[in-house]
């Protein structure tokens, strides 16, 4: 007989938060994060949330993504910029991993802990001129 044992995934599916890009570079990426969950965001296309994969970035030809790498807004976001790790229902973690700074909500922080993601929006701007993550309450809250 086979005994099958339950999938051990190190995140909650069922609860989570949505990280949206704005701005002219940011649009239109999206990530969602999981209870449990630790993602990097950064320019680079190996973070999680990456601005080298937006549709501006992707869908640029040869001479306007070089514009776009040249722009204060590109190069104001470090190759991993930020971590963010949903450790608990009501406790984000968010590192900045830059030294060109991260924003949360208009403060600059190297590190804070946030504990009404599940009720309240909060922007993170990747250095002072770069894009804005908007991390969202994303699942209804659920009973315990």
């Amino acid at each position: 007989m086979i005994e099958l044992k339950p999938e051990t995934r190190g995140y909650n599916d069922r609860k989570y938060l949505k990280l949206r890009g704005t701005g002219s570079l940011g649009d239109g990426e999206n990530l969602k994060l999981s209870l449990g969950e630790t993602v990097v965001c950064g320019r680079s296309r190996h973070c999680d949330w990456s601005l080298k994969r937006t549709p501006k970035y992707l869908m640029a030809d040869d001479g306007e993504r070089e514009q776009i790498k040249q722009s204060v807004e590109f190069r104001s976001v470090s190759r991993q910029h930020v971590r963010i790790a949903f450790l608990a229902p009501d406790m984000v973690d968010i590192e900045n991993l830059s030294s060109n700074g991260t924003y949360v909500d208009g403060n600059r922080v190297d590190r804070i802990v946030l504990k009404d993601c599940e009720t309240r929006e909060h922007a993170i701007q990747l250095g002072p001129k770069g894009v804005i993550l908007h991390l969202e309450p994303g699942s209804l809250p659920l009973p315990d």
